[in-house]
């Protein structure tokens, strides 16, 4: 019998009939709907969307818009200029052509106050000793006796083969005396001193922040939280312990317990269910197997972007990593509405811990999230941020131009009538007297401003909870152990990326380190984009900014432009959250005692936009075969003892790899036999129909795994030659 199926296409809204049969596998009472319903003893589910139609919910007449479905694939907020002046977006900092991802220009004594006010917040009760008159005296003169030239290395922005040899070190600017000085370590000690109010209250440590800012915990989460975790990963590791799902490329290091890039949204062969019906504990039972195939959009009809200068391919028309969908609850905290993609839905008690670890984890995010408005383009003026805590550089010099007054000693003036006293001037062109003057002059460093208190909490309407309390917020979850062992004892430096592509719209990240054993000390380096334009000197007049800011600006050969803001120690029990404009990477670490194994596990959260909600797993039924394999069958197969099901449809499942262990299992034990043959024609409807509608192997989850991250490996790689070649040449203006 015939039954009619609306499917929604990207251009519209059109009827397409298919055969929908009743089918009996069983002489018993027991009878089951093929691809639909449930009996107490063995439902025979398939996961073919098309028999699931009947159980689909009514569709309303407004129909949900996610980017690449009802919506263009690469829609941005940032391209409503009403809304970049009334409301401001979450910038992204996956291309330097993203609005907002940018940062100021630091000076070289802000970066060592930062690196100061980073290493201090580390020592054991930082916020107590910080009002010790006797502890500040000892810091204060540890941080002046650290030596001028390994300041300017660490917190400079040139290339390390500057540093190499003779004939490159003369290429540097000249180096400013004291790059520390007690005024501005007396500026660090007022800023310390007000954090640590702040952190006695809330358990945050806002740090690295200029324009833009990290924010670390060593306390939020607590012992029962961490207690919790480790059993969740003592969990997913047992269930993993024949088959340990090592993550591509690492050398069976890095072990993937929850990943996204195993099962994502693959366009053109997900089943989707354009209404947000999927939850946690019905998703396998109730929805796997259910929707139609999202479509995969014409490459012509996505190219229609005026998002700055972002080339199309920054979105994947492929894949992108699902978010699981969360609700504020009435209690205070958060509760998934939709499964956590890879982590199957029996295991609520994990569920329940990683829901508590995203509640002490957006506070985090409400501190280091900054909202930007302001002009579209860059050359139409600057860009505001709104946010907690410090939004500008502390050091802002005015008039950086060679020729201002007040930025060398001696000044210009000072030599030129001490050359004239000496009788050096009288018979030589000016030109030459300034080239000696070029050679002899020391840069003045800009003095800090007096302190002023600024206010580190966020604005309570503005939080996450505030602002999107109807709508909830969408995290990505990923849980990983690094393992190594006495044959395999270090790990390698990451490279520097920022999170996700733009379709995924990731604008913040939170890290929760929640073991370490027997490795050494590890960081988590940052930095960000810089923009030129807003830093305009005079024709070959920046050469004082070069000595200040520690960047090579002209001559054919400029550093690029980005930003170093430091490192923060990624040690046991800490959550670190910072918003996706910073590139990051991970440095390496090895093995403390070589002769014994170790490992450091962590979760990551990736933050969706909420201002831009995309697809989820709320409109994803489980795409894992072995989940439906294991509701049906059972995980041992025991739910095919006693049951007719015919032996060419299981046949095709175990050549698609769908159940292969339970019904490889059931057919040497007999439990599959000859009764209960489909009639031909109904054979074929289902062969025709498998390819389209049916659940995802995990050899063809894997094989998609590693596409998705050789389109990104070439997207990260193009990005990085990008930020490479937009360097400074201030001589150009």
């Amino acid at each position: 019998m015939s039954l009619a199926c609306w499917r929604r296409g990207h251009k519209g809204i059109f009827r397409r009939p298919f055969l929908h049969h009743n089918i009996v596998f069983s002489g018993s009472s027991q009878r089951s709907r093929l691809g639909c319903g449930r009996s107490t003893h063995f439902s025979h589910r398939l996961p073919f969307h098309k028999f699931a139609t009947s159980q689909q919910p009514s569709r309303p007449i407004t129909m949900p818009e996610y980017p690449g479905w009802q919506r263009n694939l690469r829609y941005v907020l940032q391209n409503d200029a009403e809304k970049l002046q009334e409301t401001g977006v979450f910038p992204m900092g996956i291309h330097h052509g993203c609005y907002g991802c940018w940062s100021e220009m630091l000076t070289l004594r802000e970066v060592a106050m930062i690196l100061i006010l980073e290493q201090l917040t580390d020592k054991p009760d930082w916020h107590i000793k910080i009002f010790d008159p006797t502890i500040i005296e000892k810091w204060t003169e540890e941080a002046l006796a650290w030596p001028n030239e390994d300041l300017w290395k660490r917190t400079s922005n040139f290339p390390s083969h500057y540093f190499q040899d003779e004939t490159s070190r003369s290429y540097l600017p000249t180096i400013p005396d004291q790059i520390l000085d007690r005024p501005s370590l007396e500026f660090v000690i007022r800023e310390l001193q007000q954090k640590a109010g702040y952190f006695q209250r809330t358990g945050i440590i806002p740090s690295l922040d200029a324009s833009h800012s990290v924010a670390k915990s060593d306390t939020l989460v607590d012992q029962d939280l961490r207690l919790a975790l480790r059993s969740a990963f003592d969990r997913l590791k047992a269930d993993q312990a024949s088959h340990p799902d090592w993550h591509p490329n690492t050398n069976d290091i890095v072990q993937d317990l929850v990943h996204p890039s195993m099962y994502p949204l693959v366009y053109g062969r997900s089943l989707f269910l354009p209404d947000e019906v999927v939850g946690v504990d019905d998703a396998v039972e109730k929805w796997a197997g259910k929707g139609e195939p999202i479509p995969k959009f014409p490459a012509e009809d996505n190219q229609n972007t005026s998002f700055g200068v972002v080339p199309p391919h920054y979105w994947s028309d492929t894949y992108q990593w699902l978010p699981a969908n969360l609700r504020f609850t009435d209690e205070g905290g958060v509760k998934f509405t939709s499964y956590i993609n890879n982590l199957h839905p029996s295991h609520r008690g994990i569920y329940t811990a990683v829901e508590k670890l995203v509640d002490v984890a957006i506070p985090l995010w409400d501190q280091c999230l900054r909202r930007h408005s302001g002009p579209r383009y860059r050359y139409q003026g600057p860009v505001q941020r709104h946010g907690a805590g410090q939004v500008e550089p502390r050091i802002q010099p005015d008039d950086p131009d060679d020729d201002t007054p007040g930025k060398w000693d001696p000044s210009w003036e000072d030599f030129e009538e001490q050359e004239k006293l000496a009788g050096r001037t009288s018979d030589e062109e000016d030109w030459v007297t300034r080239d000696r003057w070029t050679d002899i002059r020391i840069p003045l460093q800009s003095s800090v401003p007096p302190f002023s208190p600024i206010t580190y909490d966020p604005n309570p309407s503005k939080s996450l909870r505030s602002q999107f309390k109807s709508s909830g917020l969408q995290v990505i979850v990923k849980m990983a152990s690094i393992e190594l062992t006495p044959e395999k004892p270090e790990f390698s430096p990451g490279q520097w990326h920022v999170e996700g592509q733009m379709n995924e719209h990731i604008v913040a990240t939170a890290l929760y380190y929640l073991d370490s054993e027997n490795i050494t000390e590890s960081h988590l380096e940052f930095r960000t984009l810089t923009d030129q334009d807003n830093c305009p000197v005079g024709q070959d007049a920046y050469h004082w900014m070069e000595s200040i800011y520690g960047a090579k600006l002209g001559g054919g050969d400029g550093s690029s432009c980005v930003q170093n803001y430091g490192s923060v120690v990624t040690r046991e029990g800490r959550l670190l959250a910072f918003p996706n404009v910073f590139q990051h990477r991970v440095s390496g670490f090895k093995l403390a005692d070589a002769s014994k194994p170790g490992h450091r596990r962590f979760i990551a959260l990736w933050l969706v936009d909420p201002l831009t909600r995309i697809i989820s797993t709320a409109n994803v039924p489980p795409q894992q075969a072995e989940w439906w394999a294991e509701s049906v069958f059972g995980p041992q197969g025991e739910n095919l003892l006693g049951s007719k099901i015919p032996p060419e449809l299981a046949q095709l499942l175990r050549e698609r790899n769908i159940g292969r262990e339970q019904l490889d299992k059931a057919f040497a034990e007999g439990k599959i036999t000859g009764q209960g043959k489909l009639p031909p024609e109904v054979l074929e409807m289902v062969r025709g129909h498998m390819g389209e509608g049916l659940s995802m192997s995990r050899d063809e989850a894997e094989r998609h795994r590693l596409e998705l991250m050789k389109e990104r490996t070439g997207v990260e790689q193009e990005s990085e030659e990008h930020r490479l070649q937009e360097t400074y040449n201030f001589c150009e203006h």
